[in-house]
């Protein structure tokens, strides 16, 4: 008589929470990646001394839309910023789609540094941090009133070119936004499995999501020091592999 099949083992909730998270940001991240490789294209006349113009950089809408157009994915929005002076007539860009009902649209803020309205994305983290690190980051949860207008993720990382005079020179960014609405969906069910208090956080400890009605998305925990936390490797916060982001056990 043949033994008994051992039962399937149950997946840890924290492990398949912490799964979950890693795919999203991979998915984002390998999202940019494409679309970083595209933009390096469009900047090889630069490289080599020749200038660009922005109607020649808006041929990235092409590999944008389709990143936003389907319904039910995460990315909302996606595109290309840039930094002052990098274009031949124009000080500052962006082409950035967004997805709408409609499908996808071009976000048309105010780049004229004259303009009282102006929009100065060069002091936002997800255009400062890749800047100034020459690393990849993620920005939010934020609510942000230029696009989606609720409480969002955004995903950018650096572009690079090399100048055949300047060298190694830093263009901007390709970016894309996930909404924390999308995320509470498909992360509170895994959230209500754990056997705790327990939020999905930023480094500045700042809440994507989380299983008590009182850590609300967006707000920084007032429960744990999470810098201290995430400085000192606390066991209380699991950090998750290739992405700012850490799970939160909370007593």
């Amino acid at each position: 008589m043949s033994a008994a099949p051992e039962p399937a083992a149950v997946p840890d909730p924290a492990d398949a929470l912490a799964a979950r998270v890693e795919q999203l940001c991979a998915t984002a991240f390998g999202a940019l990646d494409a679309l970083r490789r595209v933009a390096e294209q469009l900047f090889l006349p630069w490289a080599a001394g020749t200038p660009v113009r922005a109607e020649e950089v808006a041929a990235i809408a092409g590999a944008v839309r389709p990143i936003v157009e389907p319904e039910g994915t995460p990315l909302v929005g996606a595109g290309l910023v840039l930094a002052p002076d990098v274009l031949a007539d124009a000080a500052h860009w962006m082409e950035w789609w967004y997805r709408s009902g409609a499908g996808p649209r071009k976000l048309l803020p105010v780049l004229d540094p004259e303009a009282e309205n102006f929009f100065d994305y060069t002091s936002f983290p997800w255009f400062a941090v890749p800047r100034d690190t020459g690393a990849r980051h993620v920005t939010g949860p934020y609510v942000d009133w230029l696009c989606t207008e609720e409480y969002t993720l955004t995903f950018t990382v650096p572009l690079y070119a090399t100048h055949h005079e300047r060298g190694r020179t830093y263009l901007g960014v390709v970016g894309a936004d996930v909404v924390t609405s999308w995320l509470e969906r498909r992360l509170l069910p895994l959230l209500h499995r754990m056997t705790g208090p327990t939020a999905l956080v930023n480094a500045e400890g700042r809440v994507l999501v989380a299983n008590r009605p009182d850590l609300v998305t967006g707000a920084v925990t007032r429960q744990a020091d999470v810098p201290a936390l995430w400085r000192r490797s606390d066991p209380a916060l699991r950090r998750l592999e290739d992405t700012p982001l850490a799970i939160l056990a909370l007593a």
